[in-house]
């Protein structure tokens, strides 16, 4: 006797936990459309983390050790931009000098026939009135870009929703950061019209992030459900600010569990090749 053949006898497919709240799981699995899960090991890398370049830790090369040596085909390097003075952020001269550093690493990676790739991206700030700290011409030479508000959390709706908006819309933003900006028992999501953003990113292509970081779990599991359906397209990373901060993966997986998540909806499931089509 097993718990998936009680589910069996009554004629459902089994019901993981996570999906058990009472949200039409059941009913789903009378009909037989429960969704196939994202599973814990389907994520091939993270697209969000800090160096010692300014908020992290560790250095770019000790952070691409441990991503590889944790199984991680590729590796997104996204430091804070330079509106962030208290985070050291870097200005577009920091960024072509990162780089280098960046690429003298792959071709060491490469000489040495590992098929692992460290990615340079940013997590660049929405100012107040949507617009991005970092000039367009600096962010085109990048693999991509991650754009998250850092200030000014109190806005009035109308005003937050089309702040990020604004930034859904620049051609060089790729991933919207923490979208709702909850800080769990520190600090409420921002006021938003969310249905209105989702439509916005589905049109873009812009993907939505599920930050594992244990504070903010953002997306949360109502909202990937809500961005799934909208059919925008979404990324689970750590926001790791030192290497053994990458465990936190296995909670946004969780939460995107929660969410009825599947594989497909999430791009850091695929492979390299796979997942650079996703940004613009």
């Amino acid at each position: 006797r097993t718990e998936k053949g009680v589910y069996n006898v009554l004629g459902m497919e089994f019901i993981p936990p996570e999906l058990r709240e009472n949200q039409g799981e059941v009913e789903a699995a009378l009909k037989g459309k429960l969704p196939k899960l994202i599973n814990y090991n389907d994520i091939k890398g993270d697209l969000h983390c800090h160096s010692s370049w300014n908020g992290g830790v560790n250095s770019i090369k000790e952070l691409a050790e441990h991503a590889k040596n944790i199984g991680h085909q590729y590796l997104g390097i996204t430091d804070h931009t330079k509106f962030l003075k208290i985070e050291h952020g870097l200005d577009e001269k920091k960024l072509v000098q990162q780089r280098k550093e960046i690429d003298k690493l792959n071709s060491k990676f490469k000489s040495k026939k590992l098929k692992f790739r460290i990615l340079q991206g940013c997590e660049a700030n929405i100012l107040a009135d949507g617009s991005i700290d970092i000039k367009d011409k600096a962010l085109v030479k990048l693999d991509f870009v991650i754009a998250g508000i850092h200030s000014q959390f109190r806005m009035e709706k109308s005003r937050m929703t089309e702040r990020i908006i604004k930034a859904i819309k620049n051609p060089n933003v790729d991933i919207i950061s923490h979208p709702t900006g909850r800080l769990i028992k520190r600090r409420d999501a921002y006021q938003i019209d969310l249905d209105k953003i989702l439509r916005v990113a589905k049109q873009t292509g812009t993907i939505l992030e599920i930050d594992s970081y244990p504070e903010r779990l953002d997306l949360n599991d109502q909202n990937i459900r809500r961005a799934k359906k909208a059919g925008v397209k979404m990324v689970i990373t750590t926001d790791a600010h030192y290497k053994d901060q990458m465990r936190f993966m296995k909670f946004g997986i969780a939460q995107a569990r929660r969410g009825w998540a599947e594989k497909k909806d999430i791009i850091n499931t695929h492979s390299l090749s796979k997942l650079l089509k996703y940004f613009k």
